[in-house]
């Protein structure tokens, strides 16, 4: 049985646990929602398809929302889902779930995982401690969902705050346009491009090998916690924090992984 993940990731928490779910189920294929979706039809009798994802606002980030929306998905498939989360998780799968119902599918079995959060603009990361036990914690839980998922099995959506998780998530994405006018870079910068690199909606350009926003921000702070001098600041609530990105996942790997397909 031939397995397809799709994940979607800024600090690359989701590429890793589709990674370490891909090795224990084998016969994977992993590609990243910051691409365009295939044309072809995927799915079907002999292949799962999945979606690993963080959770984004109480609900999903807005690009992996439109690249599903977008994905030809045979009705008969078994469709499963990971929702990662720093804070709170709400019913970002529940919302998911309602994108593949009006495609005429839908998920089967669905589970979330606490990772170390990214969210810099509000909070300093976990420490390298917590943030180690948190992943020991996430291994353990990936090797039980590749269990359920070899096995087929069904868990129906538990959902939590549905409209509230509507609610966030909308307002957030409705007034995006003018988020990214906050960041800011300062004479730390040496127009290395990782920032333009690896932002997943390509946000960032170069000018003057400075990075110039262009208003269509993913909020997945990218740019921020990549920068490897920390010249990329946010409204002054950033310049004393430290930086968080998966350890086990390199600025490389995201930046391949959106442009190439990774098996």
């Amino acid at each position: 049985m031939k397995t397809i993940i799709y994940y979607f990731t800024g600090t690359g928490n989701s590429l890793y646990l589709a990674r370490q779910l891909g090795k224990q189920l084998g016969n994977y294929q992993i590609e990243s929602m910051a691409k365009d979706p295939p044309t072809q039809e995927v799915g079907g009798p002999n292949e799962n398809i999945g979606f690993i994802f963080p959770v984004y606002y109480l609900g999903l980030p807005r690009k992996a929302k439109q690249f599903i929306e977008k994905l030809n998905i045979r009705k008969e498939t078994y469709c499963f889902a990971i929702a990662n989360y720093g804070r709170l998780k709400f019913d970002a799968l529940g919302l998911l779930n309602d994108v593949l119902q009006q495609k005429g599918t839908q998920l089967s079995y669905e589970e979330t995982i606490k990772m170390p959060g990214n969210y810099i603009i509000n909070y300093d990361p976990a420490s390298p401690e917590k943030t180690q036990k948190l992943m020991k914690t996430a291994n353990f839980k990936i090797n039980e969902i590749a269990k359920a998922i070899t096995k087929k099995e069904v868990r129906h959506i538990r959902r939590l705050g549905t409209r509230i998780s509507k609610w966030g998530n909308n307002m957030i994405y409705k007034n995006i346009e003018k988020f990214d006018e906050k960041f800011t870079v300062n004479e730390n910068c040496n127009g290395c491009s990782i920032c333009s690199d690896i932002c997943p909606v390509q946000n960032i350009k170069l000018k003057n090998q400075k990075p110039i926003w262009q208003h269509h921000c993913e909020r997945c702070m990218a740019c921020i916690q990549w920068c490897p001098s920390e010249a990329i600041q946010y409204d002054q609530k950033t310049d004393k924090r430290k930086r968080y990105h998966n350890p086990e996942v390199t600025a490389k790997d995201i930046v391949e992984g959106n442009y190439t397909t990774k098996s």
